[in-house]
């Protein structure tokens, strides 16, 4: 497997704070965040979506997701919470999304009878 490189540099003013993605990783207001860069494994293939990858996402609500982590979140009033690279996964997991082995549902009682009329 061919070794990946770290991929350019991208500066962005982001709701008051200057987050840069750089070969040293991810930092917002020069406080490094996460030290792992973004290579062209991380890249948006044709056949994805770039407003739903997981390798950079400036989303609505303040949240600021690397490398498919929410790895950090501006409240109002300016207040960063840095979660870091053990952020919680994004996109989340939904719901109907997780498998499920078996019947849905509460198991039936061995106790209940059924009472059936012909």
């Amino acid at each position: 497997m061919k070794p990946t490189r770290a991929i350019g540099r991208l500066v962005r003013q982001w709701r008051g704070h200057v987050v840069e993605v750089s070969e040293k990783g991810l930092a917002i207001d020069g406080r490094r965040v996460d030290p792992k860069a973004l290579t062209e494994h991380d890249a948006v293939l044709p056949s994805e979506d770039p407003r739903t990858h997981p390798s950079l996402q400036f989303l609505d609500v303040g949240s600021l997701v690397y490398r498919g982590r929410v790895q950090a979140e501006v409240h109002p009033g300016d207040e960063v919470t840095v979660h870091g690279p053990e952020g919680p996964v994004w996109p989340p997991v939904r719901e109907h999304d997780i498998p499920t082995s078996g019947p849905i549902g509460p198991e039936p009682s061995p106790d209940d009878e059924l009472d059936i009329e012909f």
